[in-house]
């Protein structure tokens, strides 16, 4: 699904974009886009709201950790994870997968 341009995606902030139902951030980092469902698994608050940090996405109620590239948890309850999207760009258009990757 198409969901803007690449220069939409603007380097160091999230992004909510959504798919149907689905709430997504799109976080960029120089070339590559991460795309991740946009809800902390911990108490439901959005991701995009505070930017990356070495490679992860934040929550801004307890700090909570995922990795842009896994949706693994790499501070908080080190089980949990968040889905996690592919992303493509073709022709600087910006395209996310329905299904998350396993």
């Amino acid at each position: 699904m198409r969901v803007g341009r690449l220069s939409d995606f603007p380097e160091g902030v999230g992004v909510p974009v959504e798919i149907g139902a689905r709430r997504i951030v799109v976080y960029r980092q120089r070339e590559y886009l991460f795309a991740l469902k946009n809800l902390c698994p911990h108490q439901g608050e959005p991701l995009h709201r505070l930017p990356p940090q070495n490679g992860a996405a934040v929550c801004i109620g307890h700090g909570w950790a995922f990795d842009l590239r896994t949706g693994r948890c790499v501070r908080g309850d080190l089980g949990s994870r968040v889905a996690v999207y592919p992303v493509q760009v073709r022709n600087g258009e910006v395209f996310i997968g329905r299904r998350p990757r396993d």
